[in-house]
């Protein structure tokens, strides 16, 4: 369990990508464009039969 915690990204280190990847492709990262992400994620979890997305 500890190797996976250590693996997983924190949330500035999510955040940094997300800024890195909107500006690769020309976006401005906004609040709305930081909405959609998480929304869409979130989506993807539900279709992916994650019960902690349903909550």
């Amino acid at each position: 369990m500890a190797e996976f915690a250590a693996r997983e990204l924190t949330a500035g280190e999510r955040e940094q990508r997300a800024v890195e990847a909107a500006r690769e492709l020309g976006i401005e990262y906004t609040e709305q464009v930081q909405q959609a992400g998480q929304d869409t994620w979130a989506g993807i979890r539900v279709l992916q039969g994650d019960p902690a997305a349903w909550t």
